[in-house]
Order: C-alpha cells, then sequence, then structure tokens
C-alpha cells in the first residue's frame, strides 16, 4: 500500500501526528510519504516509518491555486493508494482529491470533507494524538499506546552536549508561540527564571525558533540572572535534543510544548486563551496545566493575535508564583 499523509499544519499539529505515522508503518505495513510545510521537515527527518518527505511550501513559493495544481499532478504522478488527511484545512482535503487518490480519509468535522471517500468521526472528548490515531483505526486495526518518537541524530546530541551544562539541573523557557495571546507576557517569564535561579539553582534555558527572537531576547533582557538564550539557533532537531536534557521545560501552548511532552520531561503549560478541552494539552503523565477559570476563555480554538475584551485577564491573572509553585512539585 502507497500511503499519504497530509500534514501542513503548524509543529506542534506535526509532533502529534507522528503516531499516527508510526501506527500506520506498524499496522498497515505502508510505504508512507508525508507531505510538511518547509519549517517542519526537520523533526519528521530521519524517522523510519516515514519513507519520503514531500514539502510543500504553501506560504511562499508554491502559494496560489495554480501552485497547487501543479503540485498536485506530481501528487497523481506517484499514484498512491490511501490518503489520510488530519489536517482539517479545505486545501489539504482538496490536493487529496486533485492528486486522484482513490481512498481519502479524513475527519467528518473538516472543511476539506467535501472530497473524501471516507469521514472518521471527529472526537471532541479525546486528545488530537488519540483523535488522529483514529484514522489508522478506520482500517479496523486494535492499536495499543503509541508514544511519540522524534529521532534525534548523533551530531544533535553533540550540539546539546557542548552548549549545554551537565553539571547543573536544566530549566527550559518556552515564552513563544504561533499566537500572540498565547504567550505569558515575557516579563513573568523574567520574574520566574530569577526565581528558579535565586531558590534552586542550576540553569535557565531560553529556547524558541527564529520568530520567536524578539520574545526570548526580551526575557533574556529583563532577567538578573544570565541564561543561555538558543532562540533562533537551533533546528528542530536540536530544539529537541537540547529539551530532552532539561529537568522541568515551562511553556505556552506551542510546538515546543509537545515536543518536550514526547521527550517525557516535566512540563508545566501556562494556557490562557486555549483550553484543555480542545484536546492539545501535553500529552504526558508528567505535565501540569496552569490555568484561570475566566468567564471569556475559550475565545477562540487557537488563540487570537489580541484579546478581544483587551483585558488579557487569562494570561495576566496567572502569576510568578503560581509558575513557581507548579515548578516545586515536579523536583
Amino acid at each position: 500500500m502507497k500511503l499519504l499523509i497530509i500534514q501542513t499544519a503548524f509543529l506542534g499539529d506535526v509532533v502529534l501526528t507522528i503516531p499516527l505515522i508510526q501506527a500506520a508503518k506498524k499496522y498497515l505495513k505502508a510505504q508512507i510519504s508525508v507531505i510538511c510545510i518547509p519549517s517542519t521537515k526537520n523533526i519528521l527527518e530521519g524517522h523510519p516509518s516515514i519513507d519520503e518527505i514531500i514539502v510543500f511550501d504553501k506560504k511562499n513559493s508554491e502559494k496560489g491555486f495554480f501552485s497547487l495544481i501543479k503540485f498536485a499532478k506530481k501528487l497523481k504522478e506517484k499514484k498512491f493508494d490511501v490518503a489520510l488527511i488530519p489536517h482539517p484545512s479545505f486545501k489539504s482535503g482538496l490536493i487529496s482529491y486533485l492528486a486522484a487518490v482513490p481512498e481519502r480519509i479524513g475527519f467528518s468535522n473538516s472543511a476539506g470533507r467535501f472530497f473524501f471517500t471516507d469521514k472518521v468521526f471527529f472526537d471532541k472528548k479525546k486528545h488530537q494524538l488519540e483523535r488522529y490515531l483514529d484514522l489508522v483505526k478506520h482500517f479496523g486495526v486494535e492499536i495499543g499506546e503509541e508514544k511519540t518518537e522524534i529521532h534525534i541524530d548523533s551530531k544533535d546530541e553533540k550540539f546539546a552536549d557542548a552548549l549545554l551544562p551537565k553539571d547543573k539541573i536544566i530549566f527550559g523557557i518556552n515564552p513563544g508561540s504561533v499566537w500572540a495571546t498565547k504567550r505569558w507576557p515575557a516579563e513573568k517569564y523574567a520574574e520566574v527564571s530569577d526565581k528558579i535561579f535565586q531558590e534552586v539553582g542550576g540553569r535557565i534555558v531560553i529556547f524558541g525558533g527564529p520568530d520567536d527572537i524578539e520574545i526570548a531576547n526580551s526575557v533574556e533582557k529583563n532577567m538578573k540572572s544570565k541564561a543561555i538564550n538558543l532562540s533562533g539557533k537551533t533546528t528542530l532537531k536540536q530544539l529537541a535534543a537540547s529539551i530532552r536534557r532539561c529537568r522541568v521545560f515551562i511553556t505556552n501552548d506551542s510546538g515546543p510544548m509537545h515536543i518536550a511532552a514526547a521527550m517525557n520531561i516535566s512540563v508545566i503549560a501556562i494556557f490562557g486563551p486555549t483550553v484543555k478541552q480542545f484536546g492539545f494539552f501535553p500529552y504526558s503523565k508528567n505535565a501540569a496545566v496552569i490555568e484561570k477559570n475566566v468567564p471569556c476563555r475559550p475565545c477562540s480554538p487557537h488563540g487570537p493575535n489580541k484579546c478581544p475584551k483587551k483585558h488579557f485577564k487569562c494570561m495576566n491573572e496567572i502569576t510568578v508564583e503560581d509558575a513557581f509553585n507548579a515548578i516545586k512539585k515536579v523536583l
């Protein structure tokens, strides 16, 4: 079976799709090709369950309808038997249809569901990782526990070893997020970092991607203690290798949060406009979510760029003490 998996969403969604990829390889014995965007390719590279990674640069070089037609034509030439479409966008469904994949399976609430031959019920009570696995269960297979495996190369391990101390407890700080309202204020991250340094010791490492450099620099600037700032300086697999060396990872609702959960380290996740009930909380027994019961939560599935109420209470009411107390519980 030649199987195509279409996941062109952000990093967190791709990390949560990895168990689906693993299960498809294990239970369906398929030859697997995965479509992703350029920024998420590295986290999938080297995974033994993936036979081919196909990059779709939907925001830049392959933007627009004619580029989509051209991309789908190339896929059609590969003659896939089945497409699994965890990404609920109209465009992902359309690509599978234009690629003439005979069997196209996605979720019942997807914007592109009109293009599917089979629809799987989107169970709102489940975590997103488990929902994705339902696409494989559609084939009638029983799936056991499927842990997210991120394959880190030796060169990525060496990168982390060279930068991070081996003789001190490492606390990871991840102040960024794609959506602005998902970001706990930089000043609070700086304050809790100083509190960790003063009362616990160890080293503070600030994480983030290229788009998080500004907020990461703001955290570092507002800190009284010294931090190692890796924001924008790592590949995704170098990021994963470095996160794995943390004792505790303090983070917003973001892609690196899901990487940390997969690394099975202690995760303290700060949730503002979004809620756990959406199914995107850190999928780990070693994770805790800090949130406040503000009446206007949730204000959107992803969190808008600005607070609709203009008070940002969902994040502003989470105190440094809230975060520090959660950290102490896992030490």
